[in-house]
C-alpha cells in the first residue's frame, strides 16, 4: 500500500509545474490528520484553543493555512476545479452561500459568519484535493495515522460516552465552559464506523486477529452510541450498508456482524446487564434501551422521551418551513445571521442557543432556499454517481487501494448525511471537516485526470 515518498508527488508536480512549490499545501495535508484525529477523539473539546479573551478555532486555523497555500500556489487548486465538474458544482453551492451571507452581514455581523459554517466548511474538500494534487502520498499518511489512532480511539470512546453525563462536573477546557467530556454519541458512532470500514476495506493495515478484536470494540462503541442517539444509529447502518455493497464477501461479513449483535444483545438481556448510570438524556446504556431505539425507528410508539424528541423536532421543522412560506423566502432563503428557532418561538431550555432547525438539510432550505437545496441535491447525486462509477472502473483496472478508499469515502459521507437529518452536524467542524475531507479524497482517487497520481495498483481485489 505504501508508495515511494517522492515518486507520485514528483509526477504530479511535473504535470502542474514547479514541483518544489506548494509546500504550504503539504503542510496543510500534514496538519489535516492531527486535526481530524483530535475531532474524532475529543469532539467539541478540541474545537477551540481557549486563550484568555480570545478563543482560536482550530479548524479555521488549519483552513487558513490552506487558504494561504491556495493564494501562493493557485495552480494546485485551479487544476482539480478545472478538470472535475463536481468541484465546480460545489463551488456554485459555496458561491450561493456567500451571496446569502453577505446580504445579512451588515445587520447580523459575526452571527452571519458563524451561521455560514453550514457552507464554508466545504472549503476542506477543495483544499484536500489541492494537497493531494501536490503530494499524493499524503493519502497514505492519512491512512497510516488513522491506523495508529484506532486503539486509542476505540479505548477512549466507550469511556467518553459513558462518562458524558458527568460533563457538568468534569474539568473544563482551559479558559472556557466546554467540558472535556463533550463527545456527542452520534459523532462517536460515525468515528467507530470509520475505523470499522478502514479495518475491513484496508485489511493490510492489521493482522486478522487484531482486526477482529478491534472490530468488536468498534461494534461496542456503535451499540453504546445507539442507546443514546437514533440518528447516529441510522447513519451508521446506512454507511455500513453502502460499504458492504462493494465487498465480495458481504454476505459472510453481514452474517457475522448480525450474529455478534444478536448474541451480544441476547446475553446482555438475559443477564440484565446495564451501566449503572444513564446517558445525558436519561436513557440507559442497556440492551433494552437499544432495542427500544431500534423499534422506534419503525414508527412504533416510542417509550420514555423518544417520542417527545421526535415530536419536538417535527414541530420545529414545520414552524420554520411555514414561516419561510409565509414570509415569501422559500426560493432564496432567509440568509444567515438570524436565530431561526427563536423567530418561531422555540427556545432551548429557555435560552437562545438553538439557532437552526436541528436538521442540516432543512437548515440549508431555511438559509439558502430552494436554490440552495437544489444545488445541494444535485451536488450529492453527482458525487455518488461519480464515485460508484469510479469504484467499478478502479476494480477493472486493479487499482485496489484507490477503490477501497473511494468506498470508505462513500461510507463516511452516507453516515454523515443520514445522521444530520436529526442533528445539525454540518454546522460544526467536528463532523463537517470529516465529511468534506472524504468528499475531496473521493474526487481525487476516482479521477481519470493526471492531476492525482497516487494509489498503489494491484492485480487482485481484496475482501
Amino acid at each position: 500500500m505504501s508508495l515511494p515518498a517522492s515518486t507520485p508527488g514528483t509526477r504530479a508536480g511535473e504535470l502542474l509545474g514547479a514541483p518544489s512549490s506548494g509546500r504550504l499545501f503539504v503542510l496543510y495535508g500534514r496538519l489535516l490528520g492531527p486535526l481530524l484525529g483530535g475531532y474524532l477523539l475529543f469532539d467539541r473539546a478540541f474545537a477551540y484553543l481557549h486563550l484568555p479573551g480570545s478563543p482560536l478555532f482550530v479548524g479555521e486555523m488549519v483552513l487558513g493555512v490552506g487558504a494561504v497555500a491556495a493564494v501562493v500556489a493557485t495552480r494546485y487548486l485551479r487544476t482539480p476545479i478545472r478538470d472535475e465538474p463536481i468541484l465546480a458544482l460545489l463551488g456554485a453551492f459555496v458561491l450561493w452561500g456567500l451571496v446569502r451571507m453577505l446580504s445579512g452581514l451588515g445587520t447580523y455581523h459575526l452571527d452571519a459568519v458563524r451561521d455560514a459554517a453550514l457552507w464554508y466548511y466545504c472549503v476542506f474538500a477543495f483544499l484536500v484535493a489541492a494537497a493531494l494534487a501536490r503530494s499524493p502520498e499524503l493519502l497514505d499518511r492519512l491512512v497510516a495515522q488513522l491506523t495508529r489512532l484506532t486503539p486509542w480511539l476505540l479505548l477512549w470512546l466507550p469511556l467518553g460516552l459513558i462518562l458524558a453525563p458527568l460533563s457538568e462536573s468534569a474539568p473544563k477546557v482551559p479558559f472556557s465552559t466546554v467540558s472535556v467530556l463533550s463527545h456527542k454519541s452520534g459523532s462517536a458512532a460515525i468515528a467507530a464506523m470509520l475505523v470499522l470500514g478502514c479495518l475491513w476495506l484496508l485489511p493490510d493495515t492489521r493482522t486478522a486477529r487484531s482486526r477482529a478484536g478491534w472490530s468488536l470494540m468498534a461494534l461496542l462503541v456503535i451499540a453504546l452510541a445507539a442507546t443514546q442517539n437514533r440518528g447516529g444509529l441510522l447513519g451508521v447502518m446506512a454507511g455500513a450498508t453502502v460499504g458492504l455493497a462493494f465487498l465480495h464477501n458481504r454476505g459472510a461479513l453481514a452474517a457475522r456482524a448480525i450474529l455478534i449483535v444478536v448474541v451480544g444483545l441476547g446475553m446482555a438481556s438475559l443477564l440484565s446487564l446495564k451501566i449503572p448510570m444513564a446517558g445525558v438524556q436519561g436513557r440507559e446504556f442497556s440492551a433494552s434501551q437499544l432495542v427500544a431505539n431500534v423499534v422506534s425507528l419503525g414508527g412504533k410508539e416510542s417509550p420514555g422521551n423518544l417520542g417527545g424528541t421526535v415530536q419536538g423536532r417535527q414541530e420545529l421543522w414545520s414552524r420554520i418551513l411555514d414561516k419561510q412560506i409565509a414570509d415569501g423566502r422559500l426560493v432564496h432563503g432567509s440568509g444567515f445571521g438570524q436565530n431561526l428557532a427563536t423567530e418561531v418561538g422555540v427556545y432551548d431550555d429557555g435560552k437562545e442557543s438553538l439557532r437552526s432547525p436541528h436538521n442540516s438539510h432543512l437548515h440549508i432550505v431555511a438559509r439558502m432556499g430552494l436554490v440552495g437545496i437544489s444545488l445541494w441535491i444535485a451536488l450529492w447525486i453527482g458525487w455518488y454517481w461519480r464515485l460508484v462509477a469510479g469504484c467499478r472502473r478502479l476494480a477493472r483496472q486493479g487499482m485496489v487501494f484507490r477503490r477501497q478508499v473511494a468506498v470508505l469515502s462513500l461510507m463516511v459521507a452516507t453516515a454523515v448525511l443520514v445522521s444530520c437529518f436529526f442533528d445539525p452536524q454540518l454546522e460544526g467542524p467536528q463532523v463537517a471537516a470529516l465529511l468534506w475531507t472524504a468528499f475531496g479524497i473521493g474526487v481525487a482517487v476516482t479521477t481519470r485526470r493526471p492531476w492525482y497520481a497516487g494509489g498503489s495498483p494491484s492485480t487482485s481485489d481484496r475482501p
